[in-house]
């Protein structure tokens, strides 16, 4: 209930007044329902070299075509990780193996992203990749009670190698998409929705 009704009583009138007052919601739980991947890029964007000493033009990085549904078990791992940090209290889909019924419909709030790659900045060589890359994602935020969107809300966030890694493409991807998340949540507006975060 994110609203309460309280009575005053007004000097100099005398009469009494109801006014709707709001207060912080209670606590609420959240699941990460779904993520798309949304791969146009304009090719000025992407700066790609090849070589352990990155002389060399590579091309540009294939993310597709079309805009597709990314891996779920991936990023759910990744949006846990951040929201519960945080002090959210998030339902876990992937976590309940042996449940028939996983769907996530005991969560009070449902969040889907749409991610798009908006700058690569890569060296790919035998021993991994290293550079940079950033991503702007659109979140929404979905009211199981009402069965509707309340809320849309953008960020953007960047993920970082220094050094070769042979997983550096991923882990750049993943690191952006916390980023994301943490600077979404920093905005301030899911906390209407999901309550205070609790301290550790």
């Amino acid at each position: 209930m994110r609203f309460f009704v309280a009575c005053i009583s007004m000097a100099v009138s005398g009469a009494g007044v109801c006014c709707a007052q709001e207060t912080a919601p209670a606590h609420h739980t959240v699941q990460l329902s779904k993520v798309i991947l949304n791969p146009q890029i304009a090719k000025e964007n992407q700066h790609v070299k090849v070589g352990t000493i990155c002389l060399l033009a590579g091309s540009p990085l294939d993310f597709g075509s079309t805009e597709r549904t990314a891996s779920y078990e991936r990023f759910e791992r990744l949006f846990a990780e951040v929201m519960k940090a945080k002090g959210f209290s998030v339902q876990e889909k992937s976590a309940n193996l042996f449940e028939e019924n996983s769907s996530g419909e005991s969560a009070d709030f449902l969040m889907g992203a749409t991610f798009q790659p908006a700058s690569v900045t890569m060296c790919d060589s035998v021993n991994g990749q290293k550079g940079a890359i950033s991503i702007s994602v659109e979140w929404q935020i979905y009211d199981r009670t009402q069965k509707k969107v309340v809320e849309i809300i953008k960020s953007a966030g960047k993920g970082e190698r220094a050094k070769f890694d042979q997983d550096g493409l991923n882990g750049m991807i993943n690191d952006a998409f916390k980023d994301s998340l943490n600077a979404m949540v920093d905005q301030g507006k899911v906390q209407k929705y999901l309550g205070a975060p609790t301290p550790h």
